[in-house]
């Protein structure tokens, strides 16, 4: 008589962190946007870093599951400056990136 079951692993039902890279065009540099997606990411617990670029563009770099990425990018136009305006997200998977552990605005 078993008076205990073996138990089984439990399974993970969440994707693996990995480190992505969306480029943001639009209305997006001079209008509050980098402090907005600082204030999302935050909100989400999800850390990586935000910086404009010199072609008008905002590159956001999010380590966390593809579905936390997708997730950011759906609620991310409903969160930003009402002076901004998205008109493209790029999502790029990145590679051999060192962990990040916060979520920060670059310069």
């Amino acid at each position: 008589m078993r008076l205990f079951k073996k138990q089984q692993p439990a399974k993970s039902s969440s994707s693996p962190t990995e480190t992505w890279c969306l480029t943001v065009s639009g209305i997006v540099q001079g209008v509050g946007f980098r402090w907005s997606v600082l204030n999302l990411a935050q909100k989400m617990k999800i850390n990586g870093t935000v910086c404009n670029n010199s072609d008008q563009t905002v590159t956001i770099i999010l380590q966390t599951t593809l579905d936390e990425v997708n997730q950011f990018c759906f609620a991310l136009p409903q969160n930003i400056s009402q002076f901004a305006h998205i008109t493209k997200i790029k999502k790029e998977k990145m590679i051999n990136i060192a962990k990040m552990n916060d979520f920060h605005v670059l310069y």
